[in-house]
């Protein structure tokens, strides 16, 4: 989760968020102009606001894990993160209003849930939207600078109806990795490429990068890593667990989708 771009982009939404609860404080929506003073408000709306922010992140993190939603259109995803984090935080605009403004009973929280639910979801799709764009714009900029390095030769086609070589996945590897690349590993959004030199991330699916490597340069073992052929050093077996020791010494787990076919492969002979 540390990975998330929701997470890395906590820097950039904090002013947002203390602009968003000073302007709520001010003008004093939702009848709290009446019962708070400006210093009240402010702290209210910066409580509110703080908590379901963090709620609204942690969603949207774990979603990124979960891959058949992690598909679904940002604002649909987000929509329901939105949703799902109103549930606490109407309970924590109760207990907050009490302590601030006049006592609000527990069994209203029926009545708040709507309208609180109406705003984070709306916070929560502007934040997804707003997450997404800064992704686009990073990968305009990766695809930008694959472009602009030195390409290889051409190579003399063998027939007019050849179809065109996949994009070389190597080009992607930051220079100061070296190219004895090991292993691949999906991070949100990201993928962590792991060589004999160190790791770095890049702005990619692992699917995407699986479908430039092709199957003769290693295989999938986990739903979230991929192996090259010849970076397997030895094979631990203990626990019940099946993980691959990389020759710089990553601990790679097999899950039990992609056993047979590490076996296949010979690997689990090392």
């Amino acid at each position: 989760m540390r990975e998330s771009p929701y997470v890395r982009s906590l820097p950039f939404q904090l002013p947002a968020v203390v602009g968003l609860a000073v302007v709520l404080g001010v003008t004093g929506p939702f009848g709290t102009y009446e019962h708070m003073d400006l210093g009240r408000r402010i702290a209210y709306f910066g409580i509110i606001g703080g908590l379901s922010w963090l709620q609204i992140v942690v969603l949207a993190a774990w979603f990124g894990r979960i891959e058949p939603i992690d598909r679904w259109p940002v604002a649909g995803r987000m929509a329901l993160v939105g949703v799902l984090a109103s549930i606490p935080s109407t309970f924590e605009v109760i207990v907050v209003q009490s302590w601030l403004g006049r006592p609000i009973p527990l069994w209203a929280a029926p009545y708040i849930f709507p309208e609180n639910a109406l705003l984070t979801t709306s916070i929560a799709v502007v934040f997804g939207l707003f997450v997404e764009q800064r992704l686009r714009a990073k990968a305009d900029a990766e695809l930008a600078r694959v472009a602009a390095l030195p390409q290889p030769p051409p190579a003399v086609p063998e027939a007019a109806t050849s179809p065109p070589a996949s994009p070389d996945f190597l080009r992607r590897v930051p220079p100061a990795l070296g190219r004895d690349l090991l292993a691949l590993e999906m991070e949100d959004h990201y993928l962590r490429i792991h060589t004999a030199l160190g790791s770095d991330l890049v702005l990619m699916r692992l699917r995407d990068a699986l479908a430039e490597l092709g199957p003769e340069r290693g295989r999938q073992v986990h739903r979230s890593w991929w192996v090259a052929t010849g970076a397997i050093a030895s094979v631990d077996r203990t626990a019940g667990r099946l993980v691959l020791m990389l020759r710089n010494g990553l601990q790679v787990p097999v899950s039990k989708t992609y056993r047979d076919s590490v076996k296949d492969a010979g690997w689990l002979e090392k």
